[in-house]
């Protein structure tokens, strides 16, 4: 660990301030509960090493002996991360097993993982890859200091993360949706937060694209909000775990598809991009992230749209429109509705095929804010014959 140390109280070149992860909390409270085995000493804080070979150091809350082993609590910081995690409370126990192996366990509010799908396969707890390499890599340099008791230097070791309350926490992930029951889960590819949650909502995003795939299934959903859930869950009985909510992301949601089904062979021959055309039409005019503070307003590009098949009189109307979705009751009002938003779903095709270097079907669906299907490309119904739940 000869890397620079990360001072999370100092803000970041944006002004807020960076938090740890649940994987970062849990390999400190390992390394805290292992000082306590080895070496008799309790630690106020440990200072860990990062997957970039930075260090970080963590404040410990308590470290005691078990009756096998011992155990260490960290609280979560998130930093202005609106994390939902911000705040829980990490506890690890360590105790000596006669594997001579790292072996990992869920304790109380850490899930279980029970899908396919996900980095870790089913049966088994809910702690990342990176975050268990973390723990390990750590206690690992414990067990390789010169004064480390000879007992201890090849021996195995059982690791149990608990999360009090983590049941709870899980609900307002998207574990359940996911395939991960019983709590949340350990995770953290950097060990680090970055505050806006960007980074957390890509890392979802990249996991339910991992499930959708993994269900083999001829099609999954691009969604940026619930409509599309909806629509395919409910009417259409499409299973969850093909439907992927990509906010405003849609630029790194096809990168990443497009990237994983070159480096994978897949059944995927088609996906479909549903959602309401204030969002999704933004990427006629080459926004990839639609977030308002990232793209202006979509009502100029349909308007634009409207142009090639309306007179002046209709498109003065139209063009009172406040917002994307005045527009389309407005366009309902003229009679044009059906043929202005089919021709905007073409264009959002379009570009987005295109952006997917046509390796791969598109459907585009579009919705008003009440759920009604307003446009559709390519034009006929959406055939989803589905009978798994």
């Amino acid at each position: 660990m000869d890397g620079p140390l990360i001072d999370l109280t100092l803000p970041s070149g944006n002004n807020l301030y960076r938090g740890m992860t649940t994987g970062s909390c849990a390999t400190a409270a390992a390394k805290a509960a292992l000082n306590l085995l080895l070496f008799n000493k309790k630690s106020d804080q440990e200072i860990i090493g990062l997957p970039s070979g930075e260090k970080l150091k963590v404040s410990i809350n308590f470290s005691r002996k078990t009756e096998l082993g011992a155990v260490a609590q960290v609280t979560k910081n998130a930093g202005d991360d609106p994390d939902v995690t911000h705040q829980c409370k990490v506890e690890v126990e360590v105790k000596k097993n006669s594997s001579e192996n790292f072996q990992f366990f869920a304790g109380e509010g850490v899930g279980l993982v029970t899908e396919e799908g996900l980095q870790i396969p089913p049966g088994e707890p809910a702690i990342n890859p990176i975050p268990r390499k973390m723990i390990i890599e750590n206690l690992v340099s414990l067990l390789k200091e010169p004064s480390c008791p000879e007992a201890w230097v090849q021996s195995g070791l059982d690791v149990i993360i608990s999360v009090p309350g983590g049941k709870e926490i899980a609900k307002k992930t998207f574990n359940p949706r996911l395939g991960v029951h019983g709590g949340i889960s350990i995770l953290g590819t950097t060990g680090i937060v970055e505050p806006m949650s960007i980074s957390s909502w890509k890392a979802s995003i990249e996991t339910y694209i991992d499930v959708a795939l993994a269900a083999n299934s001829e099609y999954i959903v691009y969604s940026p909000g619930r409509w599309g859930q909806k629509f395919f869950h409910k009417e259409k009985n499409v299973p969850l775990k093909r439907i992927c909510i990509i906010s405003n992301f849609i630029g790194f949601a096809l990168n990443n598809l497009k990237q994983k089904i070159r480096q994978n062979p897949t059944t995927l021959k088609k996906i479909v991009l549903a959602g309401h055309p204030g969002k999704i039409a933004k990427v006629i005019a080459g926004y990839w992230n639609t977030h308002s503070s990232e793209a202006p307003s979509a009502l100029p590009v349909i308007l634009n749209i409207a142009k090639k098949f309306t007179d002046q009189n209709v498109q003065a109307i139209l063009e009172s429109s406040r917002t994307v979705e005045h527009l389309i009751q407005v366009s309902k009002e003229q009679g044009i509705q059906e043929i202005l938003f089919n021709t905007v779903s073409s264009e959002i095709l379009k570009v987005v095929s295109n952006y997917l270097d046509d390796e791969i079907g598109v459907e585009i669906l579009l919705a008003d804010f009440k759920g009604n299907l307003i446009g559709q490309a390519p034009s006929g119904k959406v055939n989803l014959r589905i009978r798994e739940k």
